[in-house]
């Protein structure tokens, strides 16, 4: 495939992932095994309460049941591209899939909607409200739908959308905005570091997306600071946060793109640290509404989920779970922090509060 044509497709078939798997090998990343079988919820394990330590599946079925609402009929939530893959996103982490699950009507709603709205020549599968934040995200909902549910559909969708990711990574390895190799940001280049990571583990992608991940790699440790946090672009020595909670979002972000490329050892040089970091930071981060507050609480509830000491999750889950709760609705929804409407915070708090349901493939250790 040409890096510089996005019309062709990086997609290969899962019985010639062999070769795929010893560049895998090569990069250090782990292959993540995708519950493929993964059905609905029954009755009776919807019912059970999640404990402390799990899932409050009485708040998130109000949560999952208040966004299905806000649905339209074509499968959107009237708040762009990004936020209907995020929902989407939530209603798969409850254990719904397209065709299956309580919510399994408004999961191939969403996949529709984002379908639909794909360009047939570029595969770019956002518009003008989120760029590739859309596109990445969007591209991460095809690949665990898929992953749960396969369909040719979505396969091909996922592949065409693949390839406008590796097209758009710029000559330093990340991306920005615009869906062109240009500039380069840490926020927009996790989205796509986790699409990519996501289509790869579902047998979608192949060796382009595998070096398209290594160019990523050395991007994203040229954007750690000596202090263990992260900063928005590698060029930005003296980034306003750096050294407060302010910056627990891009450490996060940091974080979760070495996980995806397979760096998981706290003895690494960026990694430890921004551990570091985070278990300073993050109780704060979570008491500060404004400042991007859903993004950074993504980043950082699947950051600490990952790190190799539990110790790190149960003290992130200690503080996260009553907070975000204290923040639900009456209704069920969550309307506080940034965001182009209720759809987005609400998806992004269900998201982070059915971690420990461990049923997204993306998301698992």
């Amino acid at each position: 495939m040409s890096h510089a044509d996005p019309s062709r497709r990086c997609g290969v078939a899962p019985r010639g992932r062999e070769v795929g798997l010893l560049v895998l090998a090569r990069l250090g990343l782990g292959l993540v095994l995708v519950a493929g079988s993964l059905g609905g919820l029954s009755a009776s394990e919807s019912s059970q309460d999640g404990g402390a330590d799990g899932t409050p599946l009485a708040p998130v079925d109000r949560g999952l049941g208040a966004l299905a609402r806000l649905q339209t009929p074509a499968g959107d939530f009237g708040e762009g591209p990004a936020v209907t893959a995020l929902a989407g996103m939530a209603f798969l982490a409850g254990g719904s899939t397209p065709t299956r699950g309580p919510y399994h009507e408004a999961c191939a709603g969403c996949l529709k909607a984002l379908i639909n709205r794909q360009d047939p020549v570029t595969g770019y599968l956002s518009d003008g409200t989120a760029q590739m934040y859309g596109h990445g995200f969007a591209t991460l909902f095809l690949a665990e739908s898929y992953g749960m549910a396969p369909a040719l559909p979505v396969r091909r969708s996922l592949e065409a959308a693949l390839d406008l990711i590796c097209y758009a990574q710029n000559t330093d390895g990340g991306w920005r905005y615009d869906a062109a190799p240009r500039d380069a940001d840490l926020s927009i280049t996790i989205c796509q570091v986790m699409a990519l990571r996501a289509g790869y583990n579902v047998g979608v992608g192949g060796d382009q997306c595998l070096e398209c991940m290594q160019r990523a790699l050395a991007y994203v440790r040229r954007c750690a600071n000596h202090n263990g946090s992260f900063r928005y672009k590698p060029e930005q020595e003296d980034e306003y946060g750096s050294g407060s909670p302010e910056a627990v979002g891009r450490t996060a972000a940091g974080c979760m793109c070495l996980f995806g490329m397979g760096v998981a050892d706290a003895s690494d040089r960026d990694l430890g640290p921004a551990l570091v970091f985070l278990r300073r930071f993050c109780t704060a981060r979570l008491r500060i509404q404004d400042g991007y507050y859903w993004y950074a609480q993504y980043y950082a509830a699947q950051a600490m989920f990952h790190s190799p000491d539990p110790a790190d999750w149960t003290a992130y889950w200690n503080s996260a779970r009553p907070i975000i709760l204290g923040r639900q609705e009456p209704l069920g929804l969550w309307t506080q922090g940034e965001g182009p409407g209720p759809a987005y915070a609400t998806a992004m708090a269900l998201i982070i509060l059915q971690i420990p349901n461990d049923y997204l493939p993306i998301f698992q250790r």
